[in-house]
């Protein structure tokens, strides 16, 4: 994994605000796809690592619907991986229709109520697979559609994460409590959304992405590193 050192303690200046909220799927055009950008397709659950200075390391989806379930070697393993002892597919959790709902295959519960059908989950609630693997729901931004999950027992993906994003619409890195990863020395926000077929970011800062300033948005590739006066981030494909 790589590392990297931050080199300034400049104070927090006010965010002024962001853009309009962005689409997360595309057709993915031809050129994008032999350009080596991290592509979002229509045909499957995008993964990637998002390993940010100083602050930590996310696995970042891309989707609408994500299960949940054990690692295996049999057949297609969920979306989201977690070392417990629960069912391969153990749920699933989909935004449609303007919310979030949970529908169980195995033993779930919301909140403490018991996962009978599909059921709604709100900002908060606390999602147990199997009475042991606890895990926080949270939707952070009125601006956003996209959740936050955080491990509330001592149950993790394979990788070594602080938490998991389920991007719906686009993810939100910065100073402010409401982004959906804090980072409390950022000058500024820094959205991350999907357009024509790539992932992108934008921010007012000034950023560099693999050492050159984009003209607007960037797209990024499978390694790209972003920084900017006191951040740095990179992000890898999950394949």
């Amino acid at each position: 994994m790589p590392q990297f050192i931050n080199d300034s303690q400049r104070g927090i200046r006010p965010h002024t605000g962001i853009g309009p909220r962005w689409a997360t799927k595309r057709i993915v055009p031809a050129a994008a796809a032999n350009s080596g950008e991290c592509v979002v397709s229509n045909d499957s659950i995008q993964c990637y690592m998002l390993w940010i200075d100083g602050i930590g390391a996310w696995q970042l989806y891309l989707g609408h619907s994500f299960s949940i379930g054990a690692p295996t070697f049999e057949g297609k393993s969920a979306d989201i991986t977690l070392q417990a002892n629960i069912s391969r597919r153990h749920a699933t959790l989909q935004y449609a229709a303007d919310h979030w709902q949970v529908t169980a295959d195995h033993q779930t519960s919301v909140s403490g109520r018991s996962v009978d059908s599909a059921t709604s989950l709100r900002s908060g609630d606390q999602l147990s697979l199997a009475d042991r693997v606890k895990l926080g729901f949270h939707v952070p931004s009125i601006l956003s559609s996209t959740a936050v999950i955080d491990f509330e027992s001592t149950h993790r993906p394979v990788h070594s994460v602080d938490g998991i994003i389920l991007m719906v619409d686009h993810c939100l890195l910065g100073p402010g409590r409401d982004q959906h990863i804090y980072c409390p020395d950022w000058p500024d926000i820094v959205v991350l959304y999907a357009l024509e077929g790539s992932l992108r970011c934008r921010s007012s800062l000034p950023l560099k992405v693999d050492g050159r300033p984009p003209s607007d948005s960037a797209p990024l590739k499978d390694g790209s590193i972003v920084d900017g006066e006191n951040l740095r981030f990179r992000i890898e494909e999950i394949h």
